[in-house]
């Protein structure tokens, strides 16, 4: 009877509530988070006696399916066919219709979740309920259902024949039928399988018509971004806020060597806010406020942090402001900035002022920056492969590219906690940061901010094309503390374009060296260091191999100054490397060889989709650079792009290689028949205001259904339509 009343008392009430595999090693469980409280339970596999469970499922992933943001609808497969307890070793095969392939799906029900096993021949499973991180909820059994201590949540199985048993502590079920149906929540439920089974049907129509997808040449390009980072989701068990990690095995042990309740990244995290508002906005501004919330007293916002440890001592590659321009103008949302400044601003002012045992990276005064670490604050407690690390290592790991050969045999200053080299990595990326917090500056109508970070861009500018340009190899170089340039050649020394430091005749050396197929150029873009380096046959981590971030990067710079049909090839290259990977094998890799684009580190990574993304915003995008543009340079046959919402907008787009149809809310805005590229896009009184780079001999444009232009090749600006 105390428990029916509990139903009745609870029925009315409306909880709030997250749900998903939140909890790092299980893909193969769902972990339900309401009002403070932790739910969990899993699915470990059988076959002949050897179990599946946590990390080694990890390895058994046939496919990442969609994850609806609203929770309406989840599914991800397994391949049991695989051998069990292999880990890293365990075979990567094409993606493939066959037997052996089990598979879990679930969706939001009022206040719960209803769900679905598909379980194959041969293989049998064990529902472990469990307390996650070991803070969550424990269980009891009564009579075939399952109460939380609590006694708020409930698990029903829907198959009478099925017994729940309670064994060493913990109560599970062996389940042996090929389907099992459940519910998980906070209500009674009373529907019967056959219900179950339409209702996640019909939920994952539902999300497949209203989701943002890419039909035709580039089918399933959008979808490769959302599913990926969507079932990365995990639950920092302690602050009660879902965010993304760098990947699911990318969790730090805490002080007790036992894995920490959860680890974040700073460049990764910003990255993944990016990809994040392809489809969900909330969970985009969730993961800036989450890395945000990592930052330390003295500015920085760490190469890494968890709950119980971290590394003060270092920060990492500062790309956060503009990371928060380009989401806050995708998704409309001033608060962001608002909420986002002050703390940004605090790391900016990290690379160069003293903070107490903190010393800024501009160790030899000039004005230009380098990696570091502050020695003295070091914690205790930090993991074994850090224990002892040089400070030239340390270094290395601020910057985000640990093993790049540009930091090969460069000296450790141990009086000023840097490298003795200045970096052109860093000073570009700082003098993109305060660019990049002059604009917010703007917006916020803080104008002694915005003068002083013009005048700081300008200043920082100058110096890096005064002192870190070889004016005979026409290239950026870093600069030792001596004066000497160095002659490493990497993706990163490409950043001036990123930072929009970089000159007319200074970019068009840029380009050479980029298109020059014995340094950078060829059928996989761009390694991170150039390919007549002798380390580039390393292929190992940051030595020669493709990285998504450097080029997400990298294509901004191409795209900040109008180089737009190399951008275009760019981006085909990037997403190409990337879907070959995933529509294959559905693997969503770390970084990829440059010579014969195998993938290589992690499995899933977080910021892996990148190289999607790049593509999908050579098509529409909203930047800080050229406000909404669209084009259809990439293109080589027809896509259409539905769903797409831009600052709270729902664009379509039809593109072909000689043609281009924008929707905005259901009508059509504009429509060009040519090649190029319109830019900063602007819909006022009637009239479309934007910008024109026309790539073929002439273009015809008009907006809706109004009169067609002409147009010749070449820019047009301030093209009223």
């Amino acid at each position: 009877m105390r428990r029916i009343i509990l139903f009745l008392l609870i029925i009315p009430v409306l909880f709030s509530f997250e749900f998903g595999a939140f909890d790092p090693p299980y893909w193969n469980g769902v972990v339900i988070y309401e009002s403070g409280k932790i739910y969990g339970f899993r699915f470990a596999f059988n076959k002949n006696g050897k179990i599946a469970d946590g990390y080694d499922t990890f390895f058994l992933v046939h496919d990442v399916g969609p994850f609806a943001p609203d929770g309406s609808y989840a599914e991800v497969s397994f391949d049991t066919s695989l051998p069990f307890g292999l880990g890293g070793k365990t075979p990567i095969l094409k993606k493939e219709i066959k037997p052996g392939i089990l598979t879990l799906r679930y969706g939001k029900f009022g206040n719960g979740i209803v769900g679905e096993l598909g379980i194959p021949e041969n293989i049998s499973v064990e529902l472990i309920f469990y307390s996650p991180w070991g803070m969550g909820e424990k269980f009891i059994l009564e009579g075939n259902k399952v109460f939380s201590e609590d006694g708020k949540f409930v698990f029903i199985p829907l198959d009478s024949s099925l017994k729940m048993e309670k064994e060493a502590g913990k109560v599970r079920m062996h389940i042996d039928k090929r389907r099992f149906y459940f519910y998980a929540g906070f209500e009674n439920f009373s529907r019967d399988s056959r219900w179950i089974v339409n209702y996640l049907n019909e939920n994952k129509k539902k999300y497949e018509n209203k989701r943002p997808k890419a039909k035709g040449e580039w089918e399933g390009l959008i979808s490769s971004i959302t599913n990926n980072l969507f079932w990365m989701k995990l639950l920092q068990p302690d602050k009660g806020r879902i965010y993304i990690p760098a990947g699911r095995r990318w969790i730090f042990p805490g002080p007790d060597g036992k894995p920490d309740l959860w680890t974040m990244f700073e460049w990764d995290s910003f990255f993944n806010a990016l990809e994040a508002s392809v489809e969900d906005c909330r969970l985009a501004e969730n993961e800036i406020e989450a890395v945000l919330d990592t930052q330390y007293p003295w500015g920085n916002i760490p190469n890494w942090r968890s709950a119980r440890s971290g590394s003060p001592d270092r920060g990492q590659p500062p790309v956060g402001a503009f990371a928060v321009l380009k989401t806050y103008l995708k998704c409309g949302n001033l608060s962001l900035i608002k909420n986002s400044y002050e703390r940004l601003k605090k790391f900016h002012l990290y690379w160069s002022r003293n903070v107490g045992k903190h010393l800024k990276r501009d160790g030899n005064n000039n004005g230009l920056y380098e990696w570091g670490s502050d020695t003295e604050l070091i914690p205790s407690g930090i993991p074994q492969w850090e224990k002892d690390a040089p400070g030239r290592l340390r270094a290395a790991w601020e910057s985000g590219q640990d093993d790049l050969p540009n930091f090969d045999n460069v000296k450790f200053n141990e009086q000023t906690n840097t490298l003795e080299m200045d970096c052109i990595d860093l000073s570009s990326l700082y003098a993109l940061d305060s660019w990049s917090l002059w604009k917010m500056a703007e917006l916020l109508g803080n104008d002694k901010d915005r003068a002083f970070f013009e005048r700081e861009f300008v200043e920082v500018s100058d110096k890096i094309n005064s002192f870190m340009w070889d004016d005979k190899k026409h290239f950026y170089f870093d600069r030792y503390w001596n004066g000497k340039l160095s002659n490493s050649k990497a993706s990163s020394n490409f950043y001036p374009l990123l930072a929009g430091v970089a000159d007319e005749e200074r970019v068009k050396y840029l380009i050479s060296h980029l298109l020059n197929p014995s340094e950078f150029w060829g059928d996989f873009v761009i390694p991170t260091i150039s390919r007549d380096n002798p380390s580039f046959n390393d292929q190992q981590y940051w030595r020669g191999t493709i990285w998504p971030p450097t080029n997400y990067l990298v294509y901004q710079g191409l795209k900040r100054y109008g180089i737009d049909l190399i951008a275009a090839e760019f981006a085909r290259k990037s997403a190409r490397l990337f879907l070959n990977s995933w529509k294959n094998y559905r693997l969503c890799r770390e970084n990829y060889d440059s010579r014969t684009g195998e993938g290589g580190g992690q499995r899933y990574q977080s910021w892996g989709p990148l190289f999607a993304l790049v593509l999908l915003e050579d098509f529409i995008d909203v930047s800080p650079f050229f406000g909404l543009s669209v084009g259809n340079l990439a293109a080589q046959g027809e896509t259409v792009f539905e769903n797409l919402v831009l600052a709270g907008n729902k664009y379509n787009l039809k593109v072909s290689t000689e043609s281009l149809v924008l929707y905005k809310n259901g009508s059509k805005l504009l429509e060009f028949k040519g090649r190029g590229v319109l830019k900063n896009i602007v819909e006022k009184n009637g009239k479309v205001k934007l910008d024109v780079n026309v790539y073929s001999n002439k273009m015809f444009i008009r907006k809706r259904e109004g009169e067609w232009v002409k147009l010749g090749k070449g820019i047009h600006r301030d093209i009223i339509l």
